[in-house]
């Protein structure tokens, strides 16, 4: 079976497993069309899933990273909301939003797109281009966009790509 068959029942599987999830169901019917909605996704957006040559090796390493990776971007996202609601909250109101253009050295698809949606998540900031190596971010305060240039998770993705 080739790679790109495994990558395509993986994220099948994955999908199901969220259909459960979600569902709370456990009764055949339910299964069944969780399984085909699943195996239908996938068929109809094959062509936009990231392939195994687009994305970091699978390995108990980069495993542990990404879990790790996501437990600091929810604390970054924790921070953000903290931060814009003081923005919000305060009588003068000292937001000045501007465009930060910034220049990535990563070259997996994956890990640019990675870094374009935890950017977009965490509050106060928005990718608004991602090009390549370039990305254009629009930030609330001027504080925010310079800061952003020098956020944690772009050096982890860089190390994660050169390991």
């Amino acid at each position: 079976m080739s790679k790109q068959w495994l990558n395509y029942i993986g994220i099948t599987l994955i999908l199901f497993t969220f259909w459960i999830a979600v569902s709370g169901q456990l009764h055949v019917p339910q299964l069944a069309v969780g399984l085909a909605a699943s195996a239908f996704i996938v068929f109809f957006n094959r062509n936009l899933i990231i392939t195994a040559r687009d994305r970091p090796p699978v390995t108990i390493k980069n495993v542990f990273w990404i879990i790790g990776y996501f437990f600091k971007l929810l604390r970054d996202i924790l921070i953000a909301n903290f931060q814009v609601a003081y923005l919000v909250l305060h009588p003068k109101m000292p937001i000045v939003p501007t465009m930060v253009p910034m220049r990535v050295d990563i070259d997996s698809v994956a890990s640019r797109v990675l870094l374009g949606n935890s950017i977009t998540l965490c509050p106060g900031t928005l990718t608004v281009l991602a090009d390549e190596k370039d990305f254009l971010i629009h930030a609330l305060t001027v504080e925010s966009g310079e800061a952003i240039t020098q956020w944690h998770p772009i050096t982890r993705l860089q190390q994660m790509e050169r390991e």
